[in-house]
């Protein structure tokens, strides 16, 4: 041959070729499939990837929405519970001095009751004074109950003109 090729290059020229037009007619179109199937898994990868991150997205967003709620509500049971307590030691201090009140207007009632037998013994007790010294001087024996309830009528009548 003219341009210096052997015979043994030649073939290997042409075993070459015709190797890559078999690989580039049964090998190359199974490397692109797989290559496709490869693209494919991955972008299916990346796309449950970003489905999965918005659903944890949303999840998230809707647990702190639901936590805020329970914490409003559970505020909401917390204030209720604070007015029922204001509400109930109101009422309680209400009826301490409703009690208190009765109490004081019974207690002076007793002294109003009290005060008064004593000053219906303590004019029981002038008049059998006034009776006796009467008794004595005068030297005369009178009916010892028509003095007495003469005089507990001068002591009434004196009772009535002093407050």
């Amino acid at each position: 041959m003219g341009l210096g090729l052997d015979s043994t290059l030649l073939a290997q020229i042409i075993n070459f070729l015709i190797l890559l037009v078999l690989l580039r007619l049964a090998v190359y179109p199974a490397i692109l499939k797989v290559l496709a199937q490869r693209r494919e898994r991955v972008a299916k990868a990346l796309s449950d990837a970003e489905d999965q991150r918005e659903e944890a997205v949303r999840l998230k967003e809707q647990h702190l929405a639901e936590l805020q709620s329970a914490r409003a509500e559970a505020q909401g049971v917390i204030d209720r519970a604070q007015r029922v307590a204001a509400d109930q030691a109101r009422q309680l201090l209400e009826e301490a001095r409703a009690q208190a009140e009765r109490q004081r207007q019974s207690v002076a009632e007793e002294i109003v009751r009290e005060r008064d037998a004593a000053l219906a013994e303590l004019r029981s007790e002038v008049a059998d004074l006034v009776i006796a010294a009467t008794t004595k001087l005068v030297r005369v024996r009178m009916n010892e109950t028509a003095d007495k309830e003469l005089v507990q009528e001068f002591i009434g009548e004196l009772g009535q003109a002093r407050p």
